[in-house]
């Protein structure tokens, strides 16, 4: 390993780390708003809170231990401009916070309520250090590192500091931003530039969005560039653009980019969208659907896998899409049409390479149709060549629809009635064809589509317990 990529792996592990705090980002479990005069409480809460003007009073409830919190201690006593707390009796205490501020306030057990100020809003969010997003956290998916990603950018100051009105990731909600200048930098063969907030004297971060987002990246991402140099030079690394928080919870309020930051390319550096994040719904259970081959009746199951709560994640390999790195995924599905596929010897060894860490992690993992194949392969840690798949290794007569599942979902008691044949290799395969001849229907396509639907809610029971 290269100093500049081992450098990176300690930037990511710093980043991790951040994020994997107890009372941090990932810890969010809600928001709430605060009307003014208006008395909120939540069942099983420490007490009540009433807004009144930039102020919130809590009381808090009988036979319930509560404390200030880290910050809240540390500013008792010492008002500022941008918060203040006051204890107004044993079970009373007050606090503020100025626009723009936020403030760790009152801490129950492992429960951190922290008042919040977002252009005269006032909201309390609340952190539990055993929120189920915190607990399953394993890491933030990224691009492969590369130093083409390295740019070298003029940076030119304002004069003045530039007020500006921007959204934010809270519909409705507009936040007050300081410009502070501009990048100008070439990349792909064009020259871009960047506003840039910060100040030169304690560093400078971009906001930006670019062709990945929606797709591959979320909405829009962040770069954090540094100091600029006695010539108003700065290093501009994409491979350490990373997701601000409203890509991890629905309960943060981060700044979006000014209109101007678009950058009229794929950025494929940096973070990528991560797999585990939290709604309102709660956490999601993210899914890979790797499609090796064009796949009659895909999108029916994606749309099934939807509606019984799993996040799919469908990659048409055929297409010459990148298969995403593993970590934080739920299980692994493939599909592949039945004449198999024409992929290269170096796609199908991707493919059974990663099938083969899949299974060393005991994730779950299904092969439907042609695709069935390579788990068998994976399995025997073969690698595929070239040419048309004949499902050689696998147990005959298994029909025209092979579905081939891991060894811990052809043990478990949603699957075990259904497995036909159970291979040497742990290996299980499902009839289709068998399953479909005993579902009770009046034609042939409402039994296929009968055996499908009870597969796919089998499955996702499986994957997704809460559901």
């Amino acid at each position: 390993m290269d100093q500049y990529t081992a450098e990176w792996h300690e930037w990511h592990d710093a980043r991790l780390s951040a994020l994997a705090t107890p009372f941090g980002w990932l810890s969010l479990t809600g928001l709430t708003w605060l009307d003014e005069g208006e008395t909120t409480a939540w069942e099983g809460g420490p007490g009540t809170f009433v807004r009144d003007g930039e102020w919130v009073h809590f009381t808090l409830a009988p036979g319930t231990s509560a404390g200030p919190g880290k910050d809240a201690l540390e500013i008792m006593g010492r008002p500022g401009p941008a918060a203040e707390v006051r204890v107004d009796s044993d079970d009373r205490m007050s606090a503020r916070v100025a626009p723009g501020e936020s403030l760790n306030w009152i801490l129950v057990g492992h429960v951190l309520y922290e008042l919040l100020n977002r252009d005269g809003s006032i909201g309390l969010r609340r952190h539990d250090s055993k929120a189920p997003l915190l607990s399953r956290f394993i890491d933030v998916p990224t691009f492969p590192v590369s130093q083409d990603w390295v740019v070298r950018a003029a940076f030119t100051p304002y004069p003045q500091p530039e007020p500006r009105r921007i959204a934010s990731a809270v519909p409705g909600i507009e936040l007050d931003e300081q410009l502070s200048g501009e990048v100008e930098f070439e990349l792909a063969g064009h020259t871009h530039r960047l506003r840039t907030t910060g100040c030169p004297g304690s560093g400078l971060t971009v906001r930006f969005h670019d062709y990945t987002n929606g797709v591959t990246t979320a909405t829009w991402r962040t770069l954090n560039i540094g100091l600029p140099d006695a010539g108003n030079s700065v290093i501009l690394d994409f491979n350490r653009v990373y997701n601000d928080p409203f890509a991890f919870t629905p309960y943060a309020t981060c700044p979006a980019p000014v209109p101007e930051n678009i950058l009229p390319l794929a950025v494929e550096a940096g973070e990528r969208r991560p797999t585990q994040t939290l709604s309102e719904a709660g956490i999601n259970t993210p899914v890979l659907v790797i499609e090796t081959s064009p796949t009659p009746g895909v999108e029916s199951i994606l749309a099934r896998f939807d509606e019984n709560g799993l996040e799919v994640t469908h990659v048409q390999v055929a297409e010459g899409e990148v298969l995403p790195p593993l970590a934080g995924f739920a299980a692994v599905v493939l599909f592949g049409g039945f004449e198999g596929d024409d992929l290269s010897a170096e796609r199908r060894a991707e493919i059974t390479e990663l099938l083969i860490d899949v299974m060393a992690t005991r994730l779950p993992v299904v092969g439907g149709g042609s695709a069935a194949q390579y788990l068998t392969h994976a399995a025997a840690h073969d690698t595929l060549t070239a040419g048309r798949l004949t499902f050689e290794g696998m147990p005959a007569d298994l029909g025209r629809l092979p579905l081939a599942v891991s060894a811990d979902i052809a043990d478990d008691g949603l699957f075990r009635a259904n497995i036909s044949t159970l291979g040497s290799d742990g290996i299980g395969y499902i009839e289709i064809d068998k399953l479909a001849d005993e579902a009770p229907a009046a034609t042939r396509n409402e039994s296929f589509t009968i055996t499908w639907r009870d597969l796919v809610e089998r499955f996702a029971r499986l994957v997704h317990p809460n559901f």
